[in-house]
């Protein structure tokens, strides 16, 4: 069988992709954050048995509905000992809710908080990437007065 044949071909090259091309639209949530796939698994076979032969429940990502989440042991490497499988709705809303960061908005007089940069910059009228710039730097945002820090 050609690889690109197998049902896993395209789960590899998503996870490759992700983590070494720069053009890939999700590289700057991996690749560019240091997220990198173990030697091993750069080969497709090794990565297809590990699957098979090693990873609990493993043969679940044969079904559309299962992905590979390298995030529930806190890793930066996708490797068999780094990674299980899960729902592809549960790594998503788990993927959503570490995104929607609290934000703390303070002034001399008051302090802000925010369930998400998204509620911070609208209800503040700020563009997310200065909000994120002030977030960066820890300085005060000229039109608001506020300093931001996560919470």
């Amino acid at each position: 069988m050609k690889k690109q044949e197998h049902s896993l071909f395209y789960t590899w090259v998503g996870m490759m992709y992700r983590c070494y091309k720069p053009y890939h639209k999700h590289y700057k949530y991996y690749g560019a954050k240091g997220v990198t796939v173990s030697e091993r698994w750069h080969d497709f076979w090794s990565f297809v048995e590990d699957i098979d032969n090693h990873m609990k429940d493993g043969y679940l990502l044969y079904k559309g509905e299962y992905q590979l989440d390298k995030d529930i042991k806190g890793g930066k490497i996708y490797s068999l000992e780094n990674c299980v499988v899960t729902l592809k709705t549960e790594n998503e809303n788990a993927s959503r809710s570490k995104q929607q960061k609290k934000v703390l908005a303070i002034s001399d007089e008051v302090e802000i908080a925010f369930e998400s940069l998204a509620k911070a910059c609208q209800q503040l009228n700020i563009k997310r990437s200065t909000l994120i710039s002030c977030l960066k730097r820890g300085n005060r945002h000229k039109e608001t007065g506020y300093i931001f820090k996560y919470l």
